[in-house]
């Protein structure tokens, strides 16, 4: 593995975390799924680098700009994180929602599907009548 190839990678890979995060902000499933893809290619092929004795090859300023770039890419991932972590909390919120409204109707039906205010209870005469 030469500096190139390992400086390649890691930009592809800050690339495709950027059109990840846009992905996650369009709501665009199709494009982050195809990012996901990308992203598990790529980080098969950066663990295949030996980079503890690839460093002792590169110069100080190759070090340098690896150091930088792997920095902003972490600050990519972490805001990548923020925005699933908002994500799940607003579908939480729309589910939870749905859930209470539906809950609320189910309420307002007797056992036997039929509406009823509530205070209207079902009397049925022969049921009364026997008891």
């Amino acid at each position: 593995m030469i500096y190139n190839e390992v400086l390649e990678a890691y930009k592809e890979l800050e690339s495709n975390l950027i059109a990840k995060k846009e992905a996650i902000i369009k709501k665009d499933l199709e494009k982050l799924n195809k990012t996901d893809e990308n992203l598990k290619v790529l980080c098969e092929k950066i663990s295949k680098f030996d980079l503890k004795n690839l460093h002792n090859n590169f110069t100080d300023e190759q070090k340098k700009e690896l150091k930088q770039l792997g920095e902003k890419i972490k600050i990519i991932e972490e805001n990548n994180e923020i925005l699933i972590k908002h994500s799940l909390g607003v579908i939480n919120g729309i589910l939870s929602g749905i859930l209470n409204i539906a809950q609320s109707e189910k309420s307002s039906y007797n056992s036997k599907g039929l509406s009823c205010s509530d205070d209207e209870s079902l009397d049925i005469s022969s049921i009364t009548e026997e008891a």
